[in-house]
């Protein structure tokens, strides 16, 4: 096994910080993490927690090559923050995880929209949710949701119901289904879309790890979408987690009677924004760049991206729609490219007019 890989899997296994595999791999090679012992990985910044499961883990017989034949006899995969296809957005978290176990397939270059609330829905907060979800999935929207009852799980059906892709952000590991009634939902998402956890293989479902899973699904989605929640909702927990990184909020009103609606109507009276009409919503999250990465493949005189782009390129042409005006070495440390990838992949969007220089140095989506 790849001594770099070894050294991922092992440090996301035990909750390290992201910060520890870049000082990691800064400094000393791979094999350091498992001969240097505790004095290390304290300096790596791991909490004593995340030290002591280490050596557990170490400790096991090649617990690595293991965990990677579970993972690829699972039929699913380890995706690093090294890798291409590991979603830009999650790098945007205060603790993004250093890899996500993805069971089905991730488009990372599709915007995404989060649709979550409470798992003791209403008739009405469930309705809401599955046409939010129809209608993003109309729109050419993946919807990112927990794979929980209620809320998320009308969701993902009414994205599906359109012939959407959707993402279900687990809080156990991918080749578990929690709650257990939702085998076949499962199925059909990693048909249609994909599992994705940070937990390897064999988590079960400890109640710690569900609202701790609600930052990668913030971290996912550009826009999230709270249909229905009480005060002490998990719900509310993404919400405000995705307030922490500049992600826009938006609320279902509820009356002010009900329980279940409390806390949607409170973060409206807060100053989150209010989802009063499904088509509006639509239309206002749906700027110039989200529409030029919808249209893109659909109008026969728009650049078709997965014929004429590399998988680099599209990356990066994903990450100025989302940011823009980036410099070159915002670039390289946003898509983890080196010098030449990133100013080459530029140097072809910009030819193809899907780029431009906005600013001395820097670049932004073309419109």
């Amino acid at each position: 096994m790849n001594e770099f890989l070894k050294a991922k899997l092992l440090l996301n296994a035990c909750k390290a910080p992201l910060s520890a595999w870049e000082k990691l791999r800064g400094g000393d090679a791979p094999e350091a993490l498992w001969n240097g012992g505790e004095d290390l990985w304290r300096k790596l910044g791991l909490r004593p927690s995340s030290c002591a499961r280490l050596g557990e883990l170490i400790g096991e017989r090649d617990w690595p090559e293991r965990e990677l034949a579970r993972v690829e006899s699972f039929g699913a995969r380890f995706v690093t923050v090294d890798d291409a296809d590991y979603p830009v957005r999650l790098k945007d978290l205060n603790a993004p995880p250093i890899g996500i176990y993805v069971k089905g397939e991730l488009d990372v270059l599709k915007p995404c929209l989060a649709i979550v609330g409470t798992r003791r829905c209403s008739r009405y907060g469930s309705a809401v949710a599955e046409a939010i979800g129809r209608s993003a999935a109309r729109a050419g929207y993946r919807v990112v949701s927990g794979g929980a009852k209620g809320i998320d799980a009308a969701g993902h059906r009414g994205c599906m119901a359109e012939g959407g892709a959707t993402t279900a952000v687990l809080g156990t590991a991918v080749d578990r289904v929690y709650p257990a009634e939702h085998h076949r939902l499962f199925h059909e998402i990693q048909e249609k879309g994909a599992l994705v956890s940070e937990y390897p293989m064999g988590t079960g479902g400890d109640p710690w790890r569900f609202p701790d899973r609600n930052r990668v699904i913030v971290g996912l989605s550009k826009h999230v979408v709270l249909a229905e929640s009480p005060e002490d909702g998990g719900g509310m927990i993404t919400a405000r987690l995705g307030l922490e990184i500049g992600r826009e909020i938006w609320c279902v009103p509820g009356r002010i009677t009900d329980d279940a609606s409390k806390g949607t109507n409170s973060l409206i009276r807060d100053g989150a924004n209010p989802l009063i009409d499904i088509d509006d919503f639509i239309g206002r999250i749906s700027g110039k760049y989200g529409q030029l990465l919808l249209e893109f493949g659909n109008d026969s005189s728009a650049p078709q991206l997965s014929e004429s782009l590399s998988e680099k390129e599209k990356l990066i042409l994903s990450l100025l729609q989302r940011k823009g005006n980036r410099t070159l070495d915002d670039v390289m440390k946003e898509s983890g490219f080196g010098f030449a990838e990133a100013q080459s992949c530029l140097i072809t969007l910009c030819a193809a007019a899907l780029a431009y220089e906005s600013g001395p140095g820097r670049y932004s989506a073309g419109l």
